[in-house]
């Protein structure tokens, strides 16, 4: 099996550079983007099961980078992180898509920790589209069973 891949979107060197050591390091592919603009033309030709997207970024925000990356890819999960937090960027972080929400400076295990649900969130949804496309076909090939037509 590969590796899971997480996107990490951060304008904070220090940011990007501690979570691409310590992701790596939890055996993790790991994608850094500086700014949300990257991010979004990175997730095009690297799909990620999650991205974890600063909240404060100059140019596009957290916010509209995690509804950028839902357009390109609806699978990704989005994990929103800020050292600003208010109510009302929680509920419009959550409100956009987001899986969770992060303040900083957090703990690495929490972290992880969000990661790992958001993981299996990933792999669920990604079952779940699995089992209807093939509920779909199945009920395509009983029509064509059970149609005058389609018997011998």
């Amino acid at each position: 099996m590969s590796q899971e891949k997480i996107l990490v979107v951060d304008d904070e060197l220090f940011v990007r550079e501690l979570l691409f050591e310590f992701l790596s390091r939890e055996d993790f592919e790991v994608i850094l983007a500086d700014c949300g603009e990257k991010a979004v033309e990175l997730i095009k030709s690297q799909p990620a099961e999650v991205a974890l997207i600063d909240l404060k970024m100059p140019g596009m925000d957290g916010i509209e980078t995690l509804k950028k990356i839902k357009e390109i890819d609806p699978n990704t999960l989005s994990i929103i992180m800020t050292g600003y937090p208010t109510l009302e960027s929680s509920i419009e972080a959550l409100r956009s898509g987001a899986y969770d929400y992060v303040i900083k400076p957090f703990k690495l295990n929490e972290l992880k920790s969000s990661l790992e649900k958001a993981l299996h969130e990933y792999k669920l949804k990604i079952e779940i589209g699995r089992l209807k496309d093939r509920i779909k076909t199945l009920e395509e090939a009983l029509k064509k069973y059970l149609t005058p037509e389609g018997k011998s």
